[in-house]
């Protein structure tokens, strides 16, 4: 009887060895990629799971880049903001523009004074002087003489101080004097004027031609 449970306990014995060793076969066996496959799955996810630090750029069908919706708004902030801000025109002085415009503005009130005075041009009255002495016809502008003959013009003209001067010259005498003007921007309505010096009661407007 103990010889019978000695030969069933061999077997038992050899039947575990056995599928013990068929184990350690297989596992020897076994691709080493399949052994490793754990260890690496979760590093690939890691790195799929990692987002991008720099800025996504979508490309658009006409090959242009948009930014993402974050540049968008930022953008249209800053447009929103420069339309708000009143537009300046480059290269105009507001000062100047505005002193232009009032001395444009008084002139016309000027005009419009004298032609509701029913002001008539002066001929062959002298418009008086400041200068004293023996008087010399002067033909450099800005000078008294030059500025009385232009007083001279405008009075029997009736045009203003924007009036065109095309010429002033000698009219045939010391004391005589001719000039050609024209109102301010319209070069084609031109008057001839003669002057003459009256001593010490200063130049008068002999004719005017239109």
């Amino acid at each position: 009887m103990r010889r019978s449970q000695r030969n069933k306990s061999k077997k038992r014995n050899v039947v575990l060895f056995s599928a013990l060793g068929a184990v350690l076969l297989g596992l020897l066996f076994l691709p080493k990629d399949v052994l490793l496959m754990g260890n690496e799955e979760e590093p690939v996810k890691k790195e799929v799971s990692n987002e991008p630090k720099h800025k996504v750029v979508k490309l658009q069908p006409d090959n242009e880049s948009a930014y993402e919706d974050e540049e968008k708004e930022a953008e249209e902030s800053e447009a929103a903001k420069e339309e708000q801000q009143p537009s300046q025109e480059i290269g105009i002085n507001p000062e100047k523009e505005a002193e232009k415009k009032k001395k444009a503005e008084k002139a016309e009130a000027e005009k419009k004074k004298q032609q509701a005075s029913g002001e008539q041009p002066v001929l062959n009255q002298p418009i008086g002087t400041s200068q004293t002495g023996p008087h010399t016809s002067s033909y450099e502008e800005g000078s008294v003489d030059w500025n009385e003959k232009l007083k001279a013009i405008r009075l029997a003209t009736g045009l203003d101080e924007n009036m065109t001067v095309w010429k002033i010259a000698n009219g045939g005498g010391p004391q005589k004097s001719v000039a050609e003007v024209s109102p301010n921007k319209q070069p084609n309505e031109r008057y001839t004027v003669n002057l003459e010096w009256v001593d010490k009661k200063g130049w008068m407007a002999t004719s005017v031609q239109k």
